[in-house]
């Protein structure tokens, strides 16, 4: 069933994905993956885009329907998914790796955004 949720979850991004890529965000979320532990703010996103907080806000609510600040968050729990579901870290690791000072901090946003705390998705990824 995980699995199911996975693909049908995985086709869905890939659907809502805009058909070209503005050039200006794509190079911006490329250098906040390789970093994501960076203490990103909205100023320095804005800066490395070359534009205002407000003018990287609209580009990214248009192509990727999200604020920039959402956008490191969805990265983040994205990542901490991955290396929850494909490592035996402790919460603690994976939560400094991807910014999150602590392991209580990355549960809360994980829920939020998951829809399940880190080990009830640890345990369906095992089940799976």
């Amino acid at each position: 069933m995980h699995h199911w949720i996975e693909l049908i979850h995985g086709e869905a991004q890939r659907l809502s994905q805009p058909w070209h890529v503005n050039e200006r965000l794509w190079q911006i979320w490329s250098r906040v993956g390789r970093d994501l532990a960076a203490d990103w703010s909205a100023d320095a996103l804005a800066k490395l885009a070359h534009c205002s907080k407000e003018h990287l806000r609209r580009l990214c609510l248009r192509e990727l329907g999200r604020t920039p600040m959402q956008q490191v968050t969805y990265m983040r729990v994205q990542r901490a998914a991955e290396c929850w579901k494909n490592s035996r870290d402790k919460l603690a690791t994976i939560a400094d790796a991807v910014g999150y000072g602590d392991a209580f901090a990355l549960s809360k946003i994980f829920k939020k955004w998951i829809g399940c705390s880190p080990s009830e998705y640890r345990a369906n990824a095992l089940d799976a």
